[in-house]
């Protein structure tokens, strides 16, 4: 395989809104943070004084990249820290998602039950809307599957194709909680190359889901540049500027070591599962895991490449 050079200057210094951040159809390859404003900053137990932590974090979301949050119900009395956290992020080029508690009916409620058995237009389907087809659907066999090339590669194939049947977008969930922090990097920055939506759990960029005080882990790891925060940060500033249609091209390097494929416009993805080291495919490294060795790939690492570059 020819040569691979590596580069270490950031996509992010300066963030810009990419061109599906100002699309009708802007979700389907968003990045989406979860945020449960009772935790995330570390500020209050009922969620009202909450949303005032959110708000403090507004310019560490920013620097992080991502597309849009995802807000966790809270208390109807902060409507005016809501409106702060909406124009605050939307500055940034930052979507706000609420997640609205009355939205959600068990299938086995008594309504829900009803409105199934009813004909259409009759009073129990009234408080129910149904559609046929997804919009999207969030994807867990990812976070479920093995360290292992050809489970990724089903779970992959198989979750695209689903998608691609209904006209929808792959949401990919990873949060690989209990994974060994180098397969944890790999995992991640392979998942941020697939084409889809990435939705992160709060702490995924910092490494792990049961940090104690996310606030000083956050500070912590700010200013180490092998820190997981900063390579979410170089990672999310690589998609936005890279990304272009929403589907893959696997290619021959894919085999039960390594998954390799491609997107449109020469970007390259490489995940290395074996157990030694391989040769990188030639092009620009302009993001990876783990450090590399001398044009090879090691163990348990990913590489984003550029081809030409």
């Amino acid at each position: 395989m020819g040569r691979c050079r590596a580069v270490t200057r950031s996509a992010s210094a300066h963030r810009a809104p990419g061109p599906a951040a100002t699309s009708a159809e802007w979700w389907r390859q968003a990045v989406v943070y979860q945020i449960c404003p009772r935790s995330f900053a570390g500020s209050g137990a009922d969620g009202v004084s909450g949303l005032r932590g959110v708000i403090s974090q507004i310019p560490y979301l920013a620097a992080l990249g991502i597309d849009a949050i995802w807000l966790s119900p809270f208390d109807p009395s902060a409507l005016a820290d809501f409106d702060e956290i909406t124009s605050g992020l939307q500055a940034h080029g930052i979507k706000v998602i609420v997640d609205v508690a009355p939205n959600y009916l068990a299938s086995w409620h008594p309504w829900f039950t009803e409105a199934l058995a009813a004909l259409p237009g009759s009073p129990a389907t009234h408080r129910s809307v149904f559609r046929d087809g997804l919009g999207q659907a969030f994807t867990f066999d990812l976070l479920e599957a093995h360290w292992d090339a050809g489970e990724f590669l089903r779970v992959i194939t198989d979750s695209l194709a689903d998608a691609q049947q209904y006209g929808a977008s792959t949401s990919w969930v990873l949060s690989s909680h209990g994974a060994a922090r180098r397969r944890a990097r790999a995992a991640a920055l392979l998942m941020l190359a697939l084409p889809g939506s990435a939705y992160l759990s709060p702490g995924e960029e910092l490494g792990g889901q049961e940090l104690t005080d996310i606030p000083a882990e956050r500070g912590a790891q700010e200013h180490d540049p092998a820190s997981t925060l900063n390579l979410y940060r170089q990672a999310l500033g690589w998609r936005r500027k890279l990304q272009a249609a929403d589907h893959l091209e696997w290619m021959p390097g894919t085999n039960g070591q390594v998954l390799h494929f491609g997107r449109p416009g020469g970007w390259r993805s490489v995940t290395n599962f074996g157990p030694h080291a391989v040769p990188l495919p030639p092009g620009t490294v302009v993001v990876a895991s783990a450090p590399l060795e001398a044009g090879l790939l090691p163990v348990d690492t990913t590489a984003w490449i550029i081809r030409g570059g």
